[in-house]
């Protein structure tokens, strides 16, 4: 049935003499898994090949830079010969698997992040950029002889590919990168041959596949990714300019194109990590159109969308990205028609947000085995043992879910009515909705691996010790903490927790205490119902715990509905609907009909310390243990099964 549903997905296709066994693309994706230096490290081998096994088609390995005088911390190069043996092991894994496997060559321009490296451009101005660029910084205008040193950079980096046995080469031309950069008249400002018309702000980019077709052959697969649209950019690239692009691209030699899109500014979330799945299918379809290639296309696609866009002409190869970072058995999955058992990417963005932040590289909030898949293989427990878990939350289902895998007998305490914990409330705000998938595939997995669910139920130390477990699980979560504030309890306050939970109700005029994620999330949700709101935080800024674009995205929302925001804020006194406020040296009494307390959370570790040594195995995982992110909880509720 699936093969028949998504006929034209996993139907094969080719790119030149390229033949692909389906029509689904791992698009590059950065993890910074590569050595110190940039060498193909064995993470980044068994990262590609969990995908590969799992049936995709074609993978184009992240950002790598030509040359080692381009590089960035964490990224890949093919700068020099010693890089090759190990895309050469990378190329013979995947290929195991028959799947095809091409490496995106980057300089990175504006975006260089090298300490003192100089940011390069065609011109020099500052422009609207990612959040990646020092503001205020003006780039160094590349001179021709500049330009061509590059242009040989790029040719001697695509024989190394070919030497490495890799399928092809695509040449970045996207996002805020240096050829991109040179084909949209915001940053480019020449008036020589490399700016000014269509073609000279091509002139880069054609160049580049020119002198490589020269080198690698006429059947050696090369192509560009492009911005077909930008957005939140005076005088960003427009389809028109795009139509005109590609076709010289394809001139020049391309054998596809890989059509992407950048967003800026308040549009930072818009591309390449869209909130719109599909947003680049009408540009993809108007390149199609004009030329002769196969055309790829990204944008939070996946199965179901990207058949109907095969179907419909749009597009020939489909990008599925965090779907497949998420999940690597995708593909399979998809054409054995077990879209149930899919693992679901969230949209939470931390997989980009965290590649600048942690030694760890990449992450998943929803699989903790991205990058980890060598050392989090889930193998039969060598002894079965009944395990409890404690607690329905990530950490509990994630726990449940891969102790269940490993032979144990596992039984699953939940104290409500629906398993979940905390997600269910987590998922209430606007953009988060993508949670609720994530939500129901775990609650599926209780019951397709044989886990005993006992919903309605409050552990304690005699129920467990009634099931006579070897081991317990703890993740009974946390409480919403309650500020210490005089008159507090003659207030007419409700939790953060109640409001998006459903068992509170709110007046019109609503004053949130706590500008952390969850105070501005749940202002943003009541602002989105027409409330008056004001949010009133202790600290200098709001969302100070959320990740750049995410925060981005929340602080535009908040804007937009016109929230309040007080910071900075010492609060004193609350009665019934005042809170007295010391802000900008002065105090005021801000009136509410309802305030909110989104001051944070305390762990509910009291079942822990109550079993405690009354067991032989006792752990306590996620918010019980410290109140963190959903990441957190997932990976320890992953590794605690592990061990067991």
């Amino acid at each position: 049935m699936s093969q028949v549903r998504f006929g034209k997905l996993l139907e094969p296709c080719a790119i030149g003499t390229m033949q692909v066994k389906n029509r689904v693309v791992m698009p590059p994706m950065g993890t910074w898994f590569a050595t110190d230096g940039g060498f193909v490290s064995q993470r980044l081998i068994d990262y590609h090949e969990a995908r590969a096994k799992g049936g995709v088609g074609l993978i184009i390995i992240e950002v790598t830079t030509p040359s080692l005088k381009c590089q960035s911390p964490g990224q890949l190069t093919l700068g020099a010969d010693g890089y090759i043996p190990g895309f050469r092991r990378l190329a013979d894994t995947v290929h195991q698997y028959g799947t095809r496997i091409v490496v995106q060559l980057q300089h990175s321009g504006i975006e260089a992040r090298c300490g003192q490296r100089i940011q390069v451009a065609p011109s020099p101005v500052i422009v609207p950029s990612t959040l990646n660029v020092p503001p205020g910084k003006v780039p160094h205008e590349l001179t021709v002889e500049e330009i061509e040193t590059i242009i040989q950079w790029f040719v001697s980096a695509s024989v190394r590919a070919r030497e490495a046995g890799l399928d092809g080469v695509e040449i970045h031309a996207a996002h805020s990168y240096l050829l991109a950069s040179f084909l949209s008249s915001t940053s480019n400002r020449r008036n020589d041959k490399y700016g000014g018309t269509v073609e000279n702000k091509a002139r880069f980019m054609t160049e580049t596949l020119q002198e490589i077709r020269k080198k690698v052959g006429v059947d050696y697969p090369v192509w560009p990714r492009i911005n077909a649209l930008e957005w939140g950019r005076e005088n960003g690239i427009t389809i028109d300019e795009t139509r005109k692009v590609v076709q010289l691209a394809e001139k020049a030699g391309a054998s596809a194109i890989n059509v992407s899109g950048l967003g800026v500014g308040h549009y930072i979330t818009t591309c390449p990590i869209t909130d719109t799945p599909g947003i680049l299918l009408p540009a993809a379809a108007e390149v199609k159109k004009v030329v002769h290639v196969p055309v790829i296309v990204a944008g939070r696609l996946d199965a179901e969308l990207g058949e109907k866009a095969l179907q419909e002409g749009q597009a020939d190869f489909i990008a599925i990205g965090r779907r497949i970072y998420a999940e690597p058995e995708y593909v399979n999955k998809v054409a054995a028609n077990k879209l149930d058992d899919i693992n679901y990417c969230i949209g939470c963005m931390e997989c980009i947000e965290r590649l600048g932040l942690s030694a760890r590289g990449g992450v998943c909030v929803t699989n903790p085995a991205t990058g980890r898949e060598r050392e989090y293989q889930i193998y039969p427990a060598d002894k079965k043992k009944k395990v409890v878990v404690v607690g329905s939350g990530p950490a509990g289902l994630k726990a449940a879910q891969i102790t269940a895998l490993r032979g144990h007998q596992v039984i699953l305490m939940e104290k409500s009515s629906r398993l979940g914990g905390k997600l269910n409330i987590a998922a209430v705000p606007p953009h988060k909705e993508d949670i609720i998938p994530w939500k129901e595939y775990l609650v599926r997995q209780m019951n397709k691996n044989g886990v005993q669910v006992m919903l309605n139920t409050t552990a304690t130390a005699e129920s467990i010790a009634g099931y006579h477990p070897d081991a317990v699980i703890v993740a009974t979560g946390s409480d919403p903490a309650v500020p210490k504030l005089t008159g507090i309890e003659n207030a007419n306050a409700v939790t953060a927790e109640d409001v998006l939970s459903g068992t509170a109700n709110t007046g019109e005029n609503v004053l949130v205490i706590g500008g952390g994620m969850v105070g501005c999330e749940t202002a943003y949700f009541l602002a989105e119902q027409g409330k008056k709101v004001t949010v009133v935080e202790v600290l200098k800024e709001i969302a100070a715990d959320v990740l750049p674009r995410v925060k981005r995205r929340l602080l535009d929302g908040l804007a937009k509905n016109k929230v309040t925001i007080i910071t900075g804020a010492v609060c004193s006194t609350i009665t019934k609907n005042s809170l007295y406020v010391a802000f900008d040296g002065k105090e005021q009494a801000v009136t509410f009909d309802t305030v909110v307390l989104a001051a944070g959370y305390k762990i509910n570790d009291a079942l822990f310390r109550q079993i405690e040594g009354k067991f032989s195995e006792v752990y306590c995982i996620g918010d019980a243990f410290q109140t963190r992110r959903i990441l957190d909880a997932t990976n320890e509720g992953y590794r605690i099964a592990l061990s067991l």
